[in-house]
């Protein structure tokens, strides 16, 4: 099924509340490698999210490889790029795509993605952010996915330390191949994660996911355990304007599987507030 494809992403759109960290704002998603966006395949970093500035302009990139330790034909090789705005205060905007092949290169796919994101709860040191992604792919089918993010800053403008939950419920279709009957699903995914701000410049992160599926699939768990994803991120300078993204993660084998480690890299990028 499309929606099994996960790439975790340390760092998603942010609201340029960090000076240290202006750009991560959909601060995470690739969440976790169940992910909000894995219909679409969407690339996220594992981090917090914040809202970008009015008029601001985030550019996501993203490209990696799952499945190091399978065989060359069931690894997952994908890139991803997302293009976000910030329409007010609370409320920001993206959209992007994800193109995936296997290991060899070949079996090609596209997903495309879109959504708003906006703070409810804006604190020095709590915030609450809530989603709407929704995404689809060349088979046809269709993700709903809305979520909802609690995070606590030990220090403003993540200076120090600070940790993170996110939960959602993804609606999508799904269909069965022998007796072609239509019907739609939903699931619940939820991930926990830690940032602490090594450095002015620098950012390591930790996140943990699993997915719950009330009414699988065959083939499919009742509980996914998921996996654990590490970050590393550096932000160049205000010159620049650019944040390198470094994240491994480990799929965490359950009933007879293997143990599976991916490995991504991206970058994001903010064009200059526009103002009248």
């Amino acid at each position: 099924m499309a929606h099994e494809t996960h790439h975790p992403n340390l760092d998603p759109p942010q609201t340029g509340a960090s000076q240290m960290f202006p750009h991560s704002a959909i601060r995470s998603i690739l969440l976790s490698s169940a992910g909000l966006f894995a219909l679409a395949g969407t690339a996220r970093s594992a981090d917090t999210v914040e809202i970008w500035d009015v008029g601001a302009t985030d550019v996501d990139f993203y490209m990696g490889i799952d499945g190091l330790r399978d065989d060359r034909s069931d690894r997952a090789v994908f890139g991803d790029i997302m293009l976000g705005y910030g329409l007010t205060g609370q409320v920001s905007a993206y959209l992007g795509t994800t193109l995936e092949g296997d290991g060899y290169l070949s079996n090609g796919a596209t997903g495309l993605y879109f959504g708003l994101f906006g703070t409810a709860l804006d604190t020095d040191h709590f915030d609450f952010d809530l989603f709407l992604d929704i995404s689809g792919d060349a088979s046809g089918q269709l993700q709903f996915a809305p979520a909802v993010e609690l995070n606590y800053d030990a220090k403003p403008d993540l200076a120090s330390w600070g940790a993170y939950l996110r939960a959602g419920s993804p609606i999508y279709g799904r269909s069965e191949p022998e007796t072609e009957q239509h019907d739609s699903a939903h699931h619940f995914e939820t991930a926990f994660g830690s940032y602490w701000t090594a450095t002015v410049n620098s950012q390591l992160l930790i996140e943990y996911d699993m997915v719950l599926h009330p009414n699988p699939a065959a083939g499919e768990r009742d509980l996914e355990i998921g996996g654990l994803a590490l970050g590393f991120n550096y932000y160049l300078g205000d010159e620049s304007g650019i944040e390198l993204i470094n994240q491994i993660h480990f799929d965490l084998p359950q009933s007879g599987e293997s143990f599976s480690v991916g490995v991504m890299v991206g970058m994001i990028a903010s064009l200059p507030t526009l103002t009248p």
